[in-house]
């Protein structure tokens, strides 16, 4: 009887576990046909724009209008640089636009319209599939599965800064390099945003790593890290010896996300607090406008904008553009400041709770003199300047678009939009199908 019993029992966890792969299967399935369903747009300035002869355009877009991109069938990923983009499809990744530095890092020419692969390949052959991209201005960085980092591009220069790659090296990388410094440590990297010469990871403990060109303080660490170059990604230890957090005051703030500027970074927590450094040239740290006289003016050390939670503000998202800010509060109110046009946080929307308020909020994007907001129900707003060839509200727009405008559905093909990805004056969108 036991047997009997022990026999059953085994049978049983085989079905079992039959049925629990089967239901992993049809899971999988699932995803895979979510994911053959998505399709990748590109959008941004174009050569067709007016611009002053000393001031060209690096690897223009091809339209103003979003295109659709062939290759994009399936993207997980999409980021953009100050003159490249990139996107991952079934775990590889492709480039395009201006290789200056090798930031494409592949074989390419100065300009390449259309998308390439890129081989991401280990020392013993290895080609992990890419999860997480984030552009610069001449660099490049990947995640791939196992939370490794990867990066390729400027090296650096004594007069334009150097580091951004954390390879302890001041030479041009063509092509994906391990950042192997964090595989010796132990550390799996969640997130990473590219500046434009300095680069800021998020590790999964939740700590802040920086590298890069440390002028005016955009590394976070104060000291020798604010006047020269770090070549190697070393820890922001802010976090763990200030306990300023005015919503969850005397505890160490976990943070949750991290971006990039031009020449200033930021860090969201967990209770929707954000902290800046870098320059504040632009009103971009958000500081107000008496900081303003002193055009030399920045943070060495995170610097928390308190002026939010104290108004009871938490916020859901936030986003670096160029020089500006644009954050998302819990209660779906948008805020932004910097661009020499507001120099503390400013209110541009209403609550999602008022008739007027945009509803369900949940993600904001920014570029160079443009920002965006995405919606859970797949809609996407844009505003700003209509120089920019970003907004995609059509020729006859206004020139400044001071609210966020909803974009027409057309312009997608109807589609959801899932996600957006912006840098300079290039935009990739990502919608899925019906």
């Amino acid at each position: 009887m036991a047997m009997m019993q022990f026999a059953l029992g085994r049978r049983c966890g085989a079905s079992a576990r039959l049925l629990g792969q089967t239901g992993l299967s049809r899971r999988a399935a699932a995803s895979h046909a979510g994911l053959t369903r998505r399709q990748l747009w590109r959008w941004g300035a174009s050569s067709l724009q007016d611009r002053p002869a000393d001031r060209p355009l690096e690897a223009p877009e091809l339209s103003e209008v979003p295109q659709l991109v062939a290759e994009g069938v399936g993207v997980t990923a999409a980021a953009c640089g100050s003159g490249h983009s990139a996107f991952v499809a079934g775990g590889q990744l492709y480039t395009y636009g201006a290789n200056s530095h090798g930031k494409l890092g592949r074989q390419a020419n100065s300009e390449e319209t259309a998308p390439g692969p890129v081989v991401v390949e280990a020392s013993d052959g290895h080609r992990p599939a890419v999860h997480r991209i984030a552009l610069g201005g001449n660099h490049s960085a990947a995640i791939t599965e196992g939370g490794v980092l990867w990066t390729w591009g400027y090296g650096g220069s004594f007069w334009y800064g150097a580091g951004a790659l954390g390879l302890g090296k001041r030479s041009d990388v063509a092509s994906p390099e391990m950042v192997t410094s964090f595989v010796h440590r132990g550390v799996e990297v969640q997130q990473v945003a590219c500046g434009g010469v300095h680069t800021v990871v998020l590790d999964s403990q939740g700590k802040i790593w920086t590298t890069g060109q440390g002028l005016y303080g955009r590394l976070g660490r104060g000291g020798i890290a604010s006047r020269g170059d770090e070549l190697e990604f070393a820890e922001v230890e802010y976090f763990k010896h200030s306990t300023d957090s005015v919503l969850n005051p005397g505890e160490e703030p976990q943070i949750v996300k991290v971006d990039a500027g031009d020449n200033f970074s930021g860090a969201l927590s967990a209770h929707g607090e954000l902290w800046v450094w870098g320059r504040n040239d632009y009103g971009q740290l958000g500081m107000g406008r008496a900081v303003m006289a002193d055009q030399e003016f920045c943070m060495k050390y995170p610097f928390l904008i308190r002026t939010l939670p104290i108004e009871g503000h938490g916020l859901r998202d936030f986003a670096c553009g160029d020089h500006h800010v644009v954050a998302v509060t819990t209660a779906g109110a948008i805020y932004e400041w910097g661009d020499r046009q507001y120099f503390e946080p400013t209110s541009i929307t209403l609550p999602a709770r008022y008739q007027d308020g945009i509803k369900g909020i949940v993600k904001v994007a920014a570029g160079k003199r443009c920002s965006f907001a995405l919606t859970s129900d797949g809609k996407l707003y844009s505003w700003g300047d209509k120089a920019t060839g970003c907004l995609a509200l059509g020729a006859d727009g206004d020139d400044q678009v001071q609210r966020p405008t909803l974009i027409p559905p057309e312009t997608f093909g109807n589609q959801r939009v899932v996600d957006i990805a912006v840098s300079k004056n290039r935009c990739l969108a990502i919608t899925e199908e019906p």
